[in-house]
């Protein structure tokens, strides 16, 4: 894949394909990362409408005009959003719908990074480096979502020793800001979230997970990327090998949702490109709404 300008047209077009309502309030409501507090001067008051933060209603207002009234302030309020992301030679596997999970991976990445920055939010990037993590400022814009897209595709594929969850640590400690944290990875990074990274994660964060489906190792031309050569038959179309493998990866995901759901995070699994404005629409949807898991 070609990272360039066409590329980022690919990604508005997708984008453009879903309803201005659909995207445009993808990042309101109750979020840690918004910034609210004392601090904000308080503008006026107006009649709330669907969509507005229910923090803000004026309780003591709103009962003396028989009305439910918000409060408005001079600030703007902007997210950070950081998209903490997976690599390794992994990535060259497909879906379970046969697409390159390194192709779903960078559009997910570069969708929601558009979609936020349309939305008013400063967004940064990180993956596992090579000795620590590798990380970006805030910004958004196309140009910082190119830039990012390119340093992103040249990595993706290759192996570090730095993992995914040395990355998450080093992120919660020397980002000292709140975040909408995307975490997008597959079934092997969400088989190594434990109870304590996520609870660290959420203390002050919010946190979605997006699992990037992998195909499963048992079935029609299954190629093995580490030895470079196809499966034996014998052994791809064993239907007890199947199995198996599909109650491993259940109890990998229900083990995560419980996580989740305890600390207060989303997860999701995306399997092609058609799913991934929808999904993650849905996703932050049922965050919002306390569906966590």
């Amino acid at each position: 894949m070609n990272i360039d300008y066409e590329y980022l047209s690919k990604i508005r077009r997708a984008v453009a394909l879903y309803t201005n309502r659909k995207t445009s309030n993808i990042l309101d409501g109750d979020f840690h990362s918004v910034y609210r507090g004392r601090s904000m001067e308080f503008d006026d008051l107006k009649e709330y409408t669907y969509g507005d933060d229910v923090h803000d209603i004026d309780w003591k207002a709103s009962s003396r005009m028989s009305q439910v009234l918000v409060r408005r302030y001079m600030a703007d309020r902007r997210h950070n959003v950081m998209f903490i992301c997976d690599r390794g030679e992994k990535m060259l596997g497909d879906t379970s719908k046969g697409v390159p999970k390194r192709e779903i991976m960078l559009m997910t990445f570069g969708i929601l990074a558009f979609i936020a920055g349309r939305n008013g939010a400063d967004y940064a990037l990180s993956y596992p480096g090579d000795h620590s993590a590798e990380k970006s400022f805030f910004k958004s814009g196309n140009d910082h979502l190119e830039r990012l897209l390119y340093e992103y595709e040249k990595n993706l594929s290759i192996d570090t020793k730095f993992s995914l969850t040395k990355t998450v640590d080093e992120i919660l400690n020397t980002v000292n800001k709140r975040m909408i944290i995307f975490l997008l990875t597959d079934i092997e990074g969400v088989s190594e979230l434990d109870e304590g990274l996520v609870r660290s994660i959420t203390k002050n964060n919010d946190l979605l997970i997006i699992n990037i489906d992998d195909a499963y190792l048992t079935g029609d031309m299954v190629f093995d990327n580490e030895k470079g050569l196809y499966e034996k038959i014998f052994l791809s179309h064993s239907r007890a090998l199947h199995n198996e493998e599909v109650k491993i990866r259940q109890e990998i995901l229900a083990k995560a949702s419980l996580i989740c759901k305890r600390n207060k995070a989303a997860l999701m699994t995306i399997s092609s490109e058609e799913e991934i404005i929808e999904s993650t629409i849905a996703l932050l949807e049922r965050y919002k709404n306390g569906y966590y898991g």
